[in-house]
């Protein structure tokens, strides 16, 4: 058995990406929650070599999406590379309302690599804890990639060496005239942090959910050094 974990699919796109080694005898089983998965792999005649090497395919081919091949969850590899990099992480979260930080210290010795998490719900919490410029929401609107940046750069100060923001709307109605779904993720550290756009379909349970897998995904991803793969 060898398992691979992705993020940023669903099962129904993974299980068709996965077809044809299906057909050449490999025996898959995808369990996929808010595009989080965890894909076991196995071969019928037990050829161990033939499992690794076929596992060494599929991790290439969903290279994109793929952020552990040793069975760790999100949470579980971004505080192993934060302690590898000797990073402190702090987060900025409005939709997704403290998940992402509660993912994070749910694991044990998040303590040693975790700052702080800062809920800024209200724009003005945006501006007042997260220093996004009044500006940037009188110009773009709080669920924006500037916002998103600059709540990101507002938390680089102090101990905190890395940080994660997610702003945007999860529902059930629309927010600043944007649809539901609208979803905006910043990371980084120094002068280099990307903001990525989804929109994302689903209740506003499942649009928060989602959005907090991606922010851990993205954090992973970048701590892995490969975020510009992306």
């Amino acid at each position: 058995m060898s398992v691979l974990r992705l993020c940023g699919l669903t099962k129904a796109e993974i299980e068709s990406g996965l077809q044809k080694y299906v057909e050449r005898g490999l025996g898959v089983t995808v369990d996929e929650s808010y595009l989080d998965a965890r894909v076991e792999f196995s071969i019928y005649d037990g050829s161990q070599n033939r499992l690794a090497m076929t596992t060494s395919y599929i991790a290439n081919e969903f290279k994109d999406y793929l952020y552990s091949t040793t069975d760790e969850s999100l949470e579980q590899m971004c505080l192993k590379l934060l302690k590898h990099n000797n990073l402190v992480l702090s987060t900025a979260e409005s939709l997704t309302g403290g998940m992402v930080s509660s993912r994070i210290t749910s694991v044990p010795g998040a303590s040693d690599c975790f700052f702080e998490g800062i809920v800024c719900y209200d724009t003005l919490a945006k501006v007042v804890r997260c220093r996004v410029s009044r500006q940037t929401i009188d110009r773009v609107g709080a669920v924006s990639k500037q916002t998103a940046y600059e709540m990101v750069r507002g938390l680089l100060v102090g101990k905190t060496t890395i940080a994660l923001s997610t702003t945007g709307v999860a529902g059930p109605s629309p927010s600043e005239g944007k649809k539901v779904g609208l979803v905006y993720i910043g990371v980084g550290r120094d002068n280099f942090i990307p903001v990525f756009e989804h929109n994302f379909t689903g209740d506003r349970n499942e649009i928060r959910e989602k959005t907090t897998n991606m922010a851990l995904f993205y954090l992973v991803r970048y701590l892995q050094g490969n975020i510009l793969l992306l």
